[in-house]
């Protein structure tokens, strides 16, 4: 920078004074700041005044001149030096200003101004900014507190579903919530973010003119206005918060209800018992006045006064016996009466809360303000949906894998059954009405037809029967297979069913077993995939709804047909035994009885009892027996020349075995399912009662009671009640099902490989299935994935294995099913193991265990059929085996009596059952009232 020094000759003073910077590259005027200061002289014969100008500062390789453009008159010796402080201020007397000084502040006014103008526009924009950014962070916080907008927002990503409810919750209580969840984490994740969208209004951010029109919308709506947007939201959570107290109010009163009815029968059941202690002491009273009348009157007859005696003693001890029945009673009553005053208090609990719950906004402001919200929102909903898609790259993939979960519409799964347009036709009734005789007729005049039966027993003999009517059929099970050359019928279980091949009629036996948690999903299947003009079903009343609307789904035409029991059947007035604890009750079992017990060792405990006390002998049926075990007993018991006239059975004579049965005795009301004891419901006591009595046998009249007087009410309350419409249809997803899906999940999880049972975890979270349709099977499915899970096999054949007849509870099973798999994965033979062989039965345990054996065979030649090992030595072998089981456990039936027993008393177990049961029946009912 060149500085023009001021020379000193004269010693001029130093007024007026403008600079101007000319640089040599471009000119740069210097900004309103600029000062005017004297600095030290360099020397004594010059004095430098510059201008401090900060623009310049910024510049420092700027080559700036300084010029001196106004005359500098002589300063007098008494002036002062001047400082200015502002050169635009300053008017210099007599200045001889030229035309680019006068240029120079124009274009410095000019500049002023703009900048001016930008600091106003900045602040501005700024102003803007922040109104709008607390408008769309007002707007987000109403996106995230609404179910009515994230309902309208799945809605235009097309992934909403009905099952989910209108107001964003699962029908399922939380089994199927999983895709709604994740769903709804995208949603909460996305409106920050699309929030800052709005309010910058970025180009790359794609969005509309339409959303930013909304926003001006929603800033002139009542929303702008922070204290109402935040009734708004209060609003709608004092709706939520009421609608929760007014389902529990529902509940509670229906407790209250119950709780009242139980009182009411309780007091009933008090006022009969007092009555009757009353009268009955009444009566001791008398006899023992006449007794002691007597006595004095003829003392010759010593014998005839002990036996009066004897029986006053009795009367006395059941006189204490009648007094603990009633106290007992009178603390059940107390206790139900407990229980109403404890439901009286809650109840006006929640009505109080809900009288409590305060509304921010009357309901009119409140309708108002939601249809004009969503009509603002509206406009912004498909650019939101879109902003949605694209900030998350796995939410397209998510869609996918959850559409592969989608099990709303199982009858599109069998694609070649809806060419046609069927016909089902539904013969409905109960036990001994001939609904399935009516039905094998139309199967025998068919060209071909076949037969879907719930057992193996079932399918033999509609095998043996079609056979013998020189029908060419086939017999297909799990175990089993006789393909008769040119056959034009089968018979199969119906989870055998064939849906490949076109038939004229089919026949689905016990269609009411749809509504089964394990086997459920086969008779579904077979409803909607068979391929045939006629498809009768037999079944129950209670399954009427369901098939007519599965017909309705398929697009199938529906006819009913209703049957009637041939004989009566009607509930005895007396049970067996006078008390609970009373022994040698089945001394009064007559021929043609069948006692029901639900245990193996109550079933051989009283068969012990009845052949030791009665010349009657005894057939035993149970579920773990053999099928063909079961149909040798049933064909003994059925035999009149048979020396076996008692049946002791399980509740496996419920299907499956056609019985020539008087009476129906139920041991014990109770039973343990294998999770915890339960009772047993209406449908199970009708469906065993109603073997009792049976066309063309020497019983066609039945009659049903109970061992234990306290289960004779629940029995006639059982037999007068209507058994519940069934609501729902068991499903299962195929192999291919699972094997896209987890493909698709690990794509989706960035996982190399996923375990089985993760897999089903994922997939039973995930599912979305109707109403009228449920997942089977999902415990069961998840324990056998876990003990394939170091099985090197693909996800559809390991998927297979766990379809196949493996007991969970059961460790010798397992075993089978790893040794079989660990070997045929290896490319080995499989074979079958030491421990599998049969050994002659000296105990009821060691008879359990040949049922157990014979199991494991059977198991074995499952999976020979399903994973063939092309080693039929070992599958002859295990038929030979299983063979030589059945005549070792026939033999150990014939010598029961001679079998060691441990003492073992029905009647304690019996006892211990009732009492666990009402202890968890009183748990449950304090956690309803908590």
């Amino acid at each position: 920078m060149t500085i023009i020094p001021i020379h000193r000759a004269a010693r001029p003073s130093l007024h007026h004074v403008r600079l101007a910077a000319v640089s040599e590259r471009s000119k740069y005027h210097c900004g309103p700041s600029a000062t005017l200061s004297r600095l030290r002289p360099s020397s004594r014969r010059c004095n430098l005044t510059l201008i401090h100008c900060q623009h310049h500062w910024r510049h420092p390789n700027s080559q700036h001149q300084w010029q001196l453009l106004s005359s500098i008159p002589q300063r007098h010796e008494n002036e002062a030096d001047v400082t200015c402080h502002d050169a635009d201020d300053y008017e210099p007397p007599n200045a001889l200003i030229d035309e680019e000084s006068i240029a120079f502040r124009t274009r410095l006014k000019e500049q002023r101004r703009q900048n001016h103008t930008k600091r106003y526009e900045m602040a501005q924009r700024k102003r803007e900014l922040a109104r709008r950014k607390l408008l769309a962070e007002e707007w987000m916080r109403i996106f995230a507190s609404s179910e009515d907008l994230f309902r309208a927002t799945l809605r235009e990503l097309r992934v909403d579903k009905e099952e989910w409810g209108n107001d964003g919750r699962s029908y399922h209580g939380g089994e199927n919530e999983s895709a709604l969840l994740e769903y709804r984490s995208f949603y909460l994740d996305s409106l920050p973010s699309f929030g800052v969208a709005l309010t910058e209004e970025d180009p790359e951010s794609n969005i509309s003119t339409a959303a930013f029109h909304s926003m001006e919308r929603f800033a002139q709506s009542a929303f702008a206005d922070p204290v109402f947007s935040k009734k708004f939201r209060a609003m709608n959570a004092s709706l939520k918060r009421k609608e929760e107290l007014y389902d529990e109010l529902g509940n509670a009163k229906e407790v209250y209800s119950r709780a009242l009815r139980d009182l009411m029968e309780e007091e009933k059941v008090l006022n009969a018992m007092e009555s009757g202690h009353k009268s009955g002491h009444a009566t001791s009273s008398t006899d023992q006045f006449r007794l002691n009348s007597k006595s004095r009157g003829d003392y010759g007859e010593l014998d005839r006064i002990e036996q009066e005696v004897n029986d006053s003693l009795s009367q006395v001890s059941l006189a204490k016996s009648d007094q603990k029945k009633l106290a007992k009673q009178k603390n059940r009553v107390n206790a139900a009466r407990g229980l109403v005053k404890s439901m009286t208090k809650r109840i006006d609990r929640i009505q109080v809360d809900i009288n409590g719950t305060e509304l921010p906004l009357s309901q009119d402001e409140y309708q108002d303000t939601t249809t004009l919200l969503m009509a603002i929102s509206s406009e912004i909903i498909p650019d939101l949906a879109k902003f949605i898609t694209n900030r998350h790259s796995d939410f397209e993939k998510y869609r996918q894998l959850e559409q592969h979960t989608d099990l709303t519409k199982p009858q599109e799964w069998y694609p070649h059954a809806r060419l046609d347009k069927r016909k089902i036709i539904f013969h409905a009734g109960p036990t001994n009405s001939g609904k399935t005789y009516h039905a094998l007729l139309r199967l025998k005049q068919a060209k071909k037809g076949m037969y879907l039966a719930p057992l193996r027993l079932l399918a033999a003999e509609c095998y043996e029967n079609l056979t013998s009517d020189g029908i060419y059929t086939s017999l297909v099970t799990g175990q089993e297979q006789r393909d008769v050359p040119f056959s034009t019928h089968r018979s199969s279980t119906v989870e055998l069913a064939c849906l490949d091949q076109d038939y004229d009629v089919v026949v689905i036996d016990e269609i009411q077993m749809l509504s089964d948690s394990f086997r459920g999903f086969a008779w579904t299947r077979a409803l909607m995939g068979v391929r045939c003009k006629e498809v009768h079903v037999c079944g129950g009343l209670e399954a009427q709804d369901i098939v007519k609307k599965i017909a309705k789904m398929c697009g199938d035409d529906f006819e009913m047909k209703t049957y009637h029991r041939f004989g009566e059947l009607r509930v005895q007035d007396k049970s067996l035994a006078s008390s609970s604890t009373s022994k040698g009750s089945y001394t009064k079992v007559q021929p043609g009885d069948c006692v029901v017990a639900f245990s193996r060792q109550d079933i051989f405990a009283i068969k012990r009892e009845i052949e030791k006390t009665t010349p009657l002998k005894c057939c035993v049926i149970y579920g773990t027996l053999p099928p063909e075990i079961r149909a040798e007993q049933a064909r003994r018991f059925n035999d009149p020349n048979s020396e076996y006239e008692v049946l002791i059975a399980s509740d496996a004579i419920g299907m499956g075995l056609n019985l020539s049965i008087k009476r129906i005795i139920f041991n014990s009301m109770f039973k343990h399912n294998g999770e915890q004891i339960v009772q047993l419901d209406h449908s199970l006591v009708k469906q065993i009662a109603g073997r009792a009595g049976r066309r063309n046998s020497p019983y066609p009249h039945g009659e049903v009671t109970c061992r234990d007087p306290s289960d004779m009410k629940y029995l006639r309350k059982c037999m007068e009640t209507e058994i519940a419409p069934i609501r729902k249809a068991g499903l299962i997803p195929t192999a291919s099902h699972i094997a896209m899906f987890d493909e698709l999940l690990r794509e989706y999880g960035s996982q190399k490989q996923t375990s089985l049972h993760e897999t089903l975890r994922k997939f039973s979270e995930m599912a979305t299935v109707q109403g009228d349709f449920f997942l089977c099977r999902k415990r069961d499915l998840e324990i056998v994935s876990r003990w394939l899970k170091d099985v090197e096999m693909s996800t559809a054949a390991k998927f297979l294995l766990c379809m196949s007849p493996v007991k969970e509870s059961c460790a010798r099973s397992k075993a089978v099913l790893l040794r079989y798999v660990e070997k045929y994965s290896k490319g080995k033979v499989p074979g079958i193991h030491r421990s599998m062989r049969p050994k002659e039965p000296t105990s009821f345990n060691n008879l359990a265990e040949l049922c157990s054996v014979y199991h494991e065979l059977d198991l074995f030649l499952w999976l020979q059929s399903k994973l063939p090992s092309n080693n039929a030595l070992e599958e002859v072998r295990a038929q030979a085996m299983k063979e030589e089981t059945i005549e070792k456990i026939n033999r150990g039936l014939a010598r029961a009596d001679r079998l060691s027993l441990d003492r073992y008393d029905y009647l304690s177990r019996d006892n211990n059952l009732r009492t666990i049961w009402s202890k968890a029946t009183k748990e449950s009912r304090k956690q309803q009232i908590s």
